[in-house]
């Protein structure tokens, strides 16, 4: 059993117009140009390994309102075991506007979903029982209003509890404080305020400085990317992971892959960090490089392998 932790999903939909031009109205007639998926940070990730091949894969997290019965829907229908606690509240909608001819991208988020302090702990007693059988553990993206932010400290904590590895991508509060339980892989989020642990991260300095705080916080290894490499930290040393003639076509979705890659990786070969990042950053190109958020098969990622290059830095 997988379990993968998504406490902020979104029903994602996606627009896809010839040209978008402020002010106008547009009028989409043909069902290619419209995209309705189930999101979120960790649901993504859990389709992506039901990709790779494993039959036993769970999303755990809230889902609400009249839109919650048909984003479970979506979600069962890639074959995912879902294990929801039902809130009153509206599930969140991403609306993402995207022009064919002049490549351009614009992204409407809402977060007006809250959950209540019951329901929160309802969610904890179910985590708790479903990860007993659990062999991954993948704990990701934001928190909705209502949650506090020691939720995944508590979810961490619970995990070390069963001896189970938890790969963590969170931000804020929530990562600080879910570092005391020391997770065994942590990957900050910080794209909406580019700061890590409070403090913000422009050059490469910042970057190595606090990929190092955090193995002091807690953390046993760190990813972090850094413009479109990643920088890994583990004991005392640091790596660049850098891939050959990148060529970016699309983001959304690549987190998720390398969260996938990761994890399919060590299932298959067991805890090497370094070569499980090397697997992770060529599931990330399957995305990247194509325009389906999902990883299109193994075959492209053993594929892309030979594309990564991964250096010890004298840092």
């Amino acid at each position: 059993m997988i379990t993968t932790v998504t406490l902020n999903p979104a029903i994602d939909r996606e627009y896809f117009l010839k040209e978008d031009v402020l002010k106008t109205d547009e009028y989409l007639y043909d069902e290619q140009d419209i995209r309705v998926l189930p999101g979120g940070k960790g649901l993504i990730t859990a389709i992506d390994l039901k990709i790779l091949g494993y039959s036993d894969v769970q999303n755990i997290g809230f889902v609400g309102g009249k839109q919650g019965p048909y984003f479970e829907r979506m979600v069962q229908d890639y074959k995912i075991t879902t294990n929801y606690i039902y809130t009153e509240d509206e599930i969140r909608n991403n609306i993402f506007i995207i022009s064919k001819d002049l490549e351009t991208f614009t992204r409407y988020s809402d977060y007006t979903y809250e959950i209540n302090k019951k329901d929160v702990e309802t969610l904890l007693r179910r985590f708790k029982r479903a990860i007993v059988d659990s062999d991954l553990i993948i704990i990701a993206g934001s928190i909705p209003k209502g949650v506090d932010f020691d939720i995944y400290q508590r979810m961490v904590r619970a995990c070390n509890e069963l001896g189970k590895d938890v790969f963590l991508q969170a931000s804020g509060d929530a990562l600080n404080l879910a570092l005391k339980e020391k997770p065994k892989v942590v990957n900050p989020y910080f794209k909406h305020t580019r700061k890590i642990l409070d403090r913000e991260v422009i050059e490469f300095e910042d970057f190595i400085s606090m990929g190092r705080r955090l193995l002091e916080e807690g953390a046993q290894s760190v990813v972090i990317p850094y413009n479109t490499d990643r920088l890994l930290f583990v004991e005392d040393k640091v790596y660049s992971s850098s891939t050959k003639d990148f060529r970016l076509i699309n983001w959304l979705g690549a987190g998720d892959a390398y969260m996938a890659g990761f994890y399919d990786y060590v299932a298959r070969e067991g805890f090497d960090f370094i070569e499980a990042n090397r697997y992770a950053e060529a599931a990330l190109l399957t995305v990247a490089e194509n325009r389906s958020i999902y990883i299109e098969s193994r075959d492209l990622v053993e594929k892309n392998l030979k594309r990564i290059v991964v250096k010890k830095l004298e840092v």
